[in-house]
């Protein structure tokens, strides 16, 4: 086994003993670095176990419902509890694990380096920790509101297919009622059934949805509803069709973007390639694991530069591709933003056409044969299209929440401005 030279011991200068304690370093990196490759290159590779295999032919696969005797029950009643658009964005910023997470390591490091001899690298590193941090809160905020907003278009839904059932079952009794006079029946009573059982087939996929939706949003608020208990999400649904500014929205976008506001920690500060590691890590995963072949690239790359000008290099060049990104953001949900108001305008002329259609139905009605079937349907249509507005609704909503998460507005409504001080937006 090769020993390390002792510069105490060698009988040469100090300078020639360190050059060649770094020579023989550098040997038993690049053997490291050759064996690995050699093992890739001579076929280290083990081919994967080949499982038996019991011949069989195709056959149907048909499911047993022998034991599914009567039609299961339709679940009960739900108690709500209300939740504001406010409070769910700013509970889900309060609890979002990965700010608590990079917290913990800012104060970490704020432990370990604090007192008189606090260095700048610290500082930076514990700085930009905490940023990271608000846009986690952001991003969990956004999370939370857009599933409250999921909750009321899947809230909605549920209610127009209970109408919807409601017609049906209006429609069956009225055609038991023709069957009985022995009149003739205009629709298909086995059809009409089938379509009210698709409708409770429908309800019951909806119903799953809530509480699936509950469920997520119950966990981003950090805690668990009441058993039984659902979220009634108390939004705002009145549409603004104002567009905001683009230019104006990016601009604040890019001032108070805390993942930005951190990069500028780190490009204005002027810190070690420690700090600058740290920062890298947490915005593009950079700068953080060395392999061993990766370090003797490093030594060797020392020997001409400074690391910590390379890291600066990267952090710049990190914080324009963030700032270009977070403009594109902004732009992306100012343009479904206008999309989705040209479709609530689009879903609401045919939700009004179809309106006028139903109430020329039931003007004429009296010259009509089967008039209350027709009726019936043409509510069935307005119900329809109703849900389809409110959908498109939601997404605009949707939409907003995306925008206000790419301002970086969601975490600062909740009441964390720091990266609006690092920036210079207040005084």
């Amino acid at each position: 086994m090769t020993s390390m030279v002792n510069p105490g011991q060698c009988g040469l200068p100090m300078r020639a003993c360190w050059h060649i304690a770094v020579m023989l370093l550098l040997g038993m990196l690049a053997g490291g670095c050759a064996k690995d490759r050699a093992c890739c290159e001579s076929g280290c590779y083990t081919p994967p176990t080949v499982l038996d295999c019991q011949p069989v032919e195709r056959r149907p696969l048909l499911a047993d419902l022998s034991l599914l005797a009567n039609r299961p029950q339709p679940p009960g009643p739900h108690a709500y509890c209300n939740l504001t658009e406010h409070d769910a964005q700013c509970r889900a910023a309060l609890h979002a694990p990965n700010a608590r997470l990079l917290e913990l390591e800012a104060d970490a490091i704020a432990a370990q380096a604090g007192g008189h001899h606090r260095s700048a690298d610290a500082s930076t590193t514990e700085r930009a920790l905490r940023l990271q941090a608000i846009h986690e809160r952001n991003r969990n905020a956004s999370a939370a509101a857009q599933l409250l907003l999921r909750i009321a278009a899947a809230e909605n839904g549920a209610d127009s297919l209970r109408r919807q059932l409601t017609e049906a079952e209006q429609t069956l009794a009225d055609l038991k009622r023709l069957q009985i006079a022995g009149l003739p029946q205009p629709l298909s009573v086995p059809q009409t059934e089938a379509q009210r059982y698709e409708v409770e087939h429908k309800l019951g996929e909806v119903e799953l949805t809530i509480d699936q939706l509950n469920s997520q949003l119950a966990m981003l608020l950090g805690g668990e509803l009441p058993p039984g208990s659902r979220f009634w999400p108390d939004v705002n649904l009145q549409v603004d069709p104002a567009v905001p500014p683009l230019e104006e929205v990016q601009s604040l976008a890019v001032a108070q973007r805390a993942d930005l506001a951190a990069l500028r920690v780190g490009t204005s500060s002027g810190g070690s390639a420690t700090a600058a590691r740290a920062l890298l890590g947490q915005t593009a995963g950079l700068g953080l694991s060395l392999s061993s072949c990766q370090l003797l690239s490093l030594l060797h790359f020392r020997a001409a530069a400074d690391e910590a000008a390379t890291r600066s290099d990267q952090l710049h060049s990190s914080l324009a591709d963030k700032q270009q990104s977070v403009r594109n953001e902004v732009a992306q949900a100012i343009l479904q933003i206008d999309a989705r108001l040209n479709q609530i305008a689009t879903s609401r002329q045919r939700v009004d056409s179809l309106r006028q259609h139903q109430e020329n139905l039931q003007r004429s009605a009296a010259d009509m044969a089967n008039a209350s079937f027709e009726i019936r349907r043409a509510r069935l249509a307005v119900l329809a299209a109703e849900q389809d507005v409110f959908s498109d609704v939601i997404e605009w909503k949707v939409a907003a929440v995306k925008l206000r998460e790419a301002e970086g507005a969601l975490a600062v409504e909740c009441g964390y401005t720091d990266a609006l001080f690092v920036t210079g937006c207040y005084p």
